[in-house]
């Protein structure tokens, strides 16, 4: 695993952009980084119905997953923009933007063992909420879990 090869997770949170603004700035301008921005989204079921009382509703409901993927998506594209205002070039970012199958912390760190990652960086909500403590959070099941990577954690 390489320093140099960064996943950066991002899911459009203000913790997500301050992450982005960390990574400009700390790498923007060093040859030889590479930086993934990765994402996930939910599974949009697929909408082949039999009409009922209720497919009229269930369809609004899809509509609105595929608007969030592509809300997603098109996020994820300006936050590479900013990393190219940072000084990166286009071809040193690259985005990865998945169909959620596991936790989000869980695909994270699959992501990084798979693809030889020696970097994360990724934003933490303050964990200050009762739901945060009992439950823990993306962040925190990244640390507690993740092996042979340098994990970075903006706040």
């Amino acid at each position: 695993m390489l320093w140099n090869q960064i996943l950066l997770a991002y899911d459009n949170s203000q913790q997500a952009l301050k992450a982005v603004e960390y990574v400009g700035q700390m790498f923007g301008r060093v040859d030889n980084v590479k930086v993934t921005l990765f994402s996930v989204h939910d599974k949009v079921p697929d909408h082949d119905m039999v009409e009922t009382p209720f497919t009229d509703q269930v369809r609004s409901r899809i509509s609105a997953i595929e608007r969030e993927r592509d809300k997603g998506l098109e996020n994820m594209e300006e936050a590479q923009k900013h990393l190219m205002r940072m000084g990166f070039s286009e071809d040193q970012i690259s985005l990865k933007y998945i169909e959620k199958k596991k936790s989000v912390a869980k695909e994270i760190i699959d992501e990084v063992t798979s693809g030889g990652y020696g970097t994360v960086v990724l934003g933490r909500k303050g964990a200050n909420n009762l739901a945060g403590m009992l439950f823990g959070s993306v962040s925190g099941a990244v640390i507690g879990n993740l092996v042979g990577a340098t994990i970075c954690i903006v706040e």
